[in-house]
């Protein structure tokens, strides 16, 4: 028979193998996770101060730091002086850029008022941020093909994530995905070098997990600070710092030049 692709396999590099190991053992222990509901006291923040009629002021308008990582992102990426990346990185730019400004209009409403179904607006961009981070990082160390299906399958089942738990109360889905995407990006930095990845990724990490745990610490920070700062209203600029590493790229001399497409995938 004639005028029939032909379909050729080869086998994953080791990164791919050590990637692939780590999504697959997040989705079992996704499986294997009971149920986790949303705890009630995730909503009673420390800093309970209003401001020009602005309830919860500080951890509100905080999220401006969101606001303006995004606005800058979107930005770069518009601008038309600077050099152009493959099209998987640019393509997990414009998510990390739009899922922080996303995150600054959700996270602000969530703070405004407190509940399960703010949260879910707060939330769901936040997805596509995980999402953004994790397709750049394959197309730079791995290849483009990869980067192009695991972001499109990440956006996707980060919405499913978020759906997901409001319609069932189970937040595993959520989970697995956050703390599986951070343990997939650690192994994948430590399994690959580059010399020319123009993206800080030790800066990315660091901020993020200072992020984390000021969030953790709210409360532990209002009362070290004797009441000027809490710990979530930390953790907001924390984590724009994180964005801001993120989309270092755009800006840095290091990433005025376009990226070459990594050995194997293309």
């Amino acid at each position: 028979m004639t005028g029939l692709p032909v379909l050729s396999w080869r086998r994953p590099s080791r990164p791919e193998r050590i990637c692939l190991a780590v999504f697959a053992l997040a989705l079992v222990i996704g499986w294997l996770l009971p149920v986790i509901p949303q705890d009630q006291g995730y909503h009673r923040f420390a800093d309970q101060r209003s401001w020009l009629a602005i309830a919860h002021a500080a951890d509100v308008l905080s999220n401006l730091a969101f606001v303006a990582v995004g606005v800058a992102g979107i930005a770069g990426l518009a601008s038309g002086e600077r050099a152009r990346h493959s099209a998987a990185t640019e393509a997990s730019l414009w998510c990390v850029a739009l899922g922080f400004l996303g995150t600054g209009f959700g996270s602000a409403w969530y703070h405004w008022n407190p509940n399960d179904a703010t949260l879910a607006l707060d939330r769901l961009p936040m997805t596509l941020v995980f999402a953004g981070v994790l397709g750049a990082a394959l197309a730079q160390r791995i290849g483009q093909n990869l980067a192009r299906a695991s972001l499109a399958v990440l956006s996707l089942l980060g919405l499913a994530s978020i759906v997901h738990w409001r319609a069932t109360g189970d937040l595993s889905l959520y989970v697995t995905l956050q703390f599986g995407g951070i343990a997939a990006l650690l192994a994948l930095l430590a399994a690959t070098r580059r010399g020319d990845d123009p993206f800080p990724w030790a800066w990315v990490i660091a901020w993020y997990g200072l992020a984390k745990l000021a969030e953790a610490a709210d409360h532990a920070v209002w009362t070290a600070t004797g009441g000027l700062l809490a710990g979530h209203t930390l953790k907001h600029l924390l984590a724009a710092a994180a964005g801001v590493a993120a989309l270092m790229p755009l800006w840095t001399a290091a990433g005025r030049r376009a990226d070459a497409a990594p050995s194997g995938l293309s």
